[in-house]
């Protein structure tokens, strides 16, 4: 054994082998401490994607209206209540397609509170649209409650108003969205949970306008030669009725709130929103 080392010592070429070495223990350090920094960086841009905001979450939110007793101004009142009904997914995880994926993001930050329902067009868009409502269709397919028609509509708030970017799939009852269609209504007769809802209230009358405005454009008898397989879909709905099981009522976490309009709407600067009142017009169909 010793003499199989001596011989091993006498033949080694030194010359190479402590260059290797160094060389080689110097790639792993570099190697181990630009992982680090990646994962570091990657930490703290994730931790700044947290505080301001954004979110690649996709939530799907139910829409109720409960009475409220002994309201203020005398008149039947209404608390706005939102429920997740469905568990949370990011976007990638509803939109398998990558270019699907960016598109809902890149459409959610050209809506405005005005204007919130992304705008989608053509095939694409309606595509878009259409895996949303099929995913929250088959999300709700086991589901126990009684099965009604909900409105459903893609949105995302302005990011001028409001902190949290999220594209967020609305549902509401159809009786329920007409009568977000008279301002006069929502600012008279309309409660909130918190304070800060109130956006919610603006977002739901802009909804139930622009719900209005599409039924008027497809009021006529349907084109059968309009296919979705052939169509380009440029003119395609974006409030749509869907059948889900969905609870019938909510129970709301703390009382009513009274929004106080004059104030919130001078905060705002009212004339980037359109506020309209006029119930739903009479034989307007959906």
């Amino acid at each position: 054994m010793v003499q199989w080392w001596n011989q091993l010592v006498e033949n080694w070429d030194w010359s190479v082998f402590i260059p290797e070495v160094i060389g080689k223990a110097t790639g792993v350090a570099i190697g181990i401490m630009l992982s680090w920094f990646l994962l570091i960086r990657r930490r703290l841009h994730s931790l700044g994607k947290l505080q301001r905001g954004d979110s690649d979450d996709l939530l799907f939110q139910a829409h109720y209206l409960h009475p409220v007793a002994n309201a203020s101004s005398g008149r039947d009142c209404v608390q706005l209540l939102f429920r997740n009904v469905a568990e949370k997914r990011t976007v990638e995880q509803v939109y398998d397609n990558p270019a699907a994926a960016a598109i809902v993001r890149s459409l959610g930050d050209e809506t405005t509170l005005d204007h919130p329902i992304l705008p989608t067009q053509g095939t694409i868009g309606f595509e878009v649209l259409n895996d949303a409502a099929g995913w929250a269709s088959g999300t709700l397919a086991t589901s126990p409650s009684e099965r009604a028609v909900w409105m459903f509509c893609l949105t995302a708030e302005d990011r001028k108003v409001v902190r949290k970017r999220c594209v967020r799939g609305f549902l509401i009852r159809e009786d329920d969205l007409r009568k977000f269609h008279d301002w006069s209504w929502c600012r008279e007769c309309v409660r909130t949970e918190r304070p800060w809802h109130w956006f919610r209230v603006v977002a739901l009358h802009r909804i139930a306008r622009l719900w209005a405005d599409q039924c008027r454009m497809y009021s006529g008898p349907g084109n059968q030669q309009s296919m979705p397989l052939v169509d380009n879909q440029s003119g395609h709905r974006r409030i749509i009725p869907l059948s889900l099981g969905l609870v019938a009522s909510e129970t709301p976490v703390c009382a009513a709130f009274e929004v106080n309009w004059d104030l919130q709407l001078k905060s705002f600067a009212a004339n980037e929103l359109t506020l309209e009142p006029g119930v739903w017009p009479e034989g307007l169909a959906s």
